[in-house]
């Protein structure tokens, strides 16, 4: 990481950005197309301005045998991203939106959260479940023991 990125860096942190580590990965049955399908998933990531991606890190895709049912052949490949996030509601539009494998967040140990912030990331969990249910795709099922 050159300097000028380490110092915005570090200018975030003490802002208080969280450090946050993603994994993203594809699979598909065209190389090519995995690799061009990530490097833009990528590339849209870094269009948020609350997220700010300082460190890509993908991997050579791989061929694999039986990825999936159905499909004899595959290709594999996933990026380590490094970035700054501003905060929580990013953090959730991120892990909904671009659905990534893995996220850790390195800084800060400890966050502090109002309940009207809280309310808001659980309305947009509730949201995206709704939308889910909307298309088909599945729901939360009640029904009654009787």
């Amino acid at each position: 990481m050159d300097q000028d990125t380490k110092a915005k860096v570090k200018d975030m942190e003490s802002k208080g950005w969280m450090t946050v580590s993603f994994i993203f990965e594809v699979l598909g049955n065209n190389k090519e197309i995995v690799e061009k399908s990530l490097k833009e998933h990528i590339g849209k990531l870094e269009t948020i301005k609350t997220c700010f991606v300082y460190e890509k890190k993908f991997s050579e895709a791989e061929e694999v045998k039986k990825p999936i049912k159905n499909l004899d052949k595959g290709y594999s490949q996933y990026v380590d991203v490094e970035c700054m996030v501003k905060d929580l509601t990013t953090l959730f539009v991120i892990a909904i939106s671009y659905g990534p494998s893995s996220i850790e967040i390195n800084k800060p140990e400890k966050m502090q959260l109002k309940s009207g912030d809280l309310q808001h990331l659980v309305n947009l969990v509730a949201g995206t479940m709704h939308k889910i249910a909307e298309s088909g795709l599945g729901g939360i099922v009640a029904t009654p023991k009787e």
